[in-house]
């Protein structure tokens, strides 16, 4: 009996043990099983020592109406209004952003066209004397391909060949020069894609001129002189006609006036270069000598001086290097570069086969570098003053890089320019092209970095520096 009741009380001594919680509490273990338990704890086919199973009830989860369901609700008033409101609604909004977007279109300003230069402005041109032909290609004799491959080494695609045209007939070719030779030049350079530009007509005739001598003709000149009236229309009709069906066809495709210096000249220019341009033929003007500025004692103020009359309108620049080499020969090379880099176009003349050997890779890469926007249509701004012989000036076209130049005219001192006075100029640069007292150019490699706004410039040397303009 003892032992019974002493087992009944073990047992009773189980079930109403209590089991201890993590907060602290203790709750009594039951084995109660009533219809209230709120968990069931089962033991699992091998149950680990103080592990339990817990059995939860599974809780019904809501996926939403049936078909039937909704279609109770397809009818009722206030949905089909709900859907009409929100069909229109989204509509009106659709139109809404597309008449917002048409009139953002039809009111934004217009992008701003590129601005491009004529192609007789593009490239430095090559004076070509056909009296005077040089055997490049050591062939024994003078060809067309010479010429060619003249233009080709210097890196110019225009070519100048003086009075071709006949101040006699001007339809002919000039009878100082052999025909067939004008004819083989003109089609060498059409073949290789090189322009030909040669000298306007006289404006003051010969008097053995066929226009002259024609009593039909007598109103194209002004009244008891052979001088032709650039302001009667029917006269620049018929020079229209003479450029297009004679010269053109030939293969010239630029005339050039010396000057257009008055009215008339300058509307009869205007008239034909708009007439030639379907054609692409171009007349233009403004040739100035750069020899003649070229004297002893030549400096960077009196340069300047010179740019400035002539960079806001587009000048034709004539200069024979060979000359130069005579009156300033320790200038030559910075006054050949400058004048690649600022508006106008260079005229190259006097070009000879010891002049190639020893110059075409200087100018062949400011050719190469005259192509760059800036370069072509930016802005040009003079820094500083040239008091001190350096001249110095940016080249800036937003959008584009920037370029900065700097030339030494001093044998002796070292210059510091600081371009950075100019907006838009960064605090860097990189070096582009170097041209030293020896007169060579050249690349920098690897690129150098320079601070433009103490950019030192040696004695005799120019600098070009391509910079990130920060506008």
């Amino acid at each position: 009996m003892t032992e019974e009741k002493n087992g009944e009380a073990n047992t009773n001594s189980a079930t109403t043990e209590m089991a201890p919680q993590e907060d602290g509490n203790k709750v009594p273990l039951t084995n109660n099983t009533g219809a209230d338990a709120e968990a069931k704890f089962t033991s699992g086919a091998y149950p680990s020592n103080g592990e339990a199973k817990v059995d939860m009830g599974s809780v019904p989860t809501f996926s939403g109406l049936t078909k039937e369901e909704l279609m109770q609700y397809s009818n009722d008033p206030f949905w089909i209004r709900l859907r009409w409101f929100l069909f229109i609604l989204f509509w009106l909004g659709w139109i809404a952003m597309l008449v917002v977007a048409i009139v953002i279109i039809v009111q934004a300003p217009a992008c701003k066209a590129k601005e491009t230069l004529e192609w007789v402005q593009e490239s430095a041109m090559m004076d070509y004397d056909l009296n005077n032909v040089e055997d490049i290609d050591n062939s024994g004799t003078s060809t067309p391909g010479d010429m060619v491959q003249m233009a080709k080494e210097l890196g110019v695609t225009t070519v100048y060949m003086k009075n071709l045209i006949n101040p006699f007939n001007f339809e002919d070719i000039n009878p100082e020069y052999i025909n067939k030779q004008v004819e083989d030049f003109l089609k060498a350079a059409q073949d290789k894609g090189l322009s030909v530009v040669t000298d306007f007509v006289p404006t003051t005739v010969d008097p053995e001129n066929n226009w002259l001598n024609d009593k039909n003709l007598t109103d194209f000149f002004k009244p008891g002189s052979s001088e032709l009236d650039l302001s009667n229309p029917s006269l620049l009709e018929r020079l229209k006609d003479v450029f297009v069906n004679a010269w053109i066809k030939k293969g010239v495709q630029g005339f050039m006036m010396a000057t257009a210096d008055t009215e008339e000249l300058q509307g009869a220019k205007m008239f034909l270069d708009d007439e030639l341009e379907g054609e692409s033929g171009a007349v233009v003007s403004g040739v100035t000598d750069m020899n003649k500025e070229l004297v002893s004692g030549f400096n960077a103020d009196m340069y300047r001086k010179f740019l400035e009359e002539h960079v806001n309108d587009w000048s034709y620049f004539k200069y024979n290097p060979k000359v130069a080499q005579g009156t300033i020969p320790d200038l030559v090379h910075l006054v050949t570069m400058s004048l690649f880099l600022v508006p106008g176009t260079p005229m190259l003349d006097g070009i000879d086969k010891a002049y190639l050997e020893s110059d075409k890779k200087a100018i062949s890469q400011l050719s190469l570098l005259r192509e760059k926007d800036s370069m072509q249509v930016g802005n040009l701004t003079f820094v500083g003053n040239s008091s001190d012989n350096a001249l110095a000036f940016v080249r800036l076209l937003k959008g584009t890089p920037g370029y900065a130049v700097a030339i030494n005219m001093n044998d002796i001192n070292t210059k510091e320019i600081d371009f950075t006075l100019v907006e838009g100029v960064p605090g860097k640069g990189e070096v582009h092209l170097l041209s030293r007292q020896n007169g060579t150019v050249s690349g920098s490699s690897p690129t150098e970095k320079r601070d433009l706004s103490n950019v030192e410039v040696g004695p005799l040397e120019g600098i070009v520096l391509q910079f990130v303009p920060s506008l």
